[in-house]
């Protein structure tokens, strides 16, 4: 007989985004300095990749943390992954690599074990069973 499947561990903090957000600011300033002295070689990182979807009424907003590599054709910015491009330096380390959420508003839905890794950016805020 086949075991249960268990469900996924889900947790909403209330007001995270604003705390997530306080974070963000101060990585995305790392990486605009870094694409600024990579900016010749016409590659782009990004700290975050959103995604915008329309839930029962509700907007979600999917955001998956790391380093996101694009590259810079035209006008255009073509995604080219996750590994540095042979030939540039180390890029900045993103201490939100690996956490994905799902905002609402400015709550954050998040996998039980992604907010206990990733506790430390959300003390003193409320956390329920999403």
């Amino acid at each position: 007989m086949e075991e249960p499947i268990e469900p996924p561990c889900w947790v909403r903090v209330l007001k995270g985004g604003r705390a997530l957000d306080e974070v963000l600011a101060e990585v995305k300033v790392r990486f605009y300095e870094y694409n600024r002295a990579v900016r010749g070689t016409r590659y782009y990182l990004k700290p975050v990749h959103k995604v915008y979807k329309h839930v029962g009424g509700t907007r979600r907003t999917y955001e998956y943390y790391g380093r996101y590599w694009y590259r810079v054709e035209g006008r255009r910015f073509r995604y080219v992954g996750t590994e540095t491009p042979r030939g540039l330096p180390d890029p900045p380390k993103n201490p939100l690599a690996g956490l994905s959420v799902i905002r609402e508003e400015d709550d954050l839905i998040i996998r039980c074990e992604l907010y206990d890794k990733f506790r430390q950016f959300f003390v003193g805020l409320e956390v329920r069973a999403a």
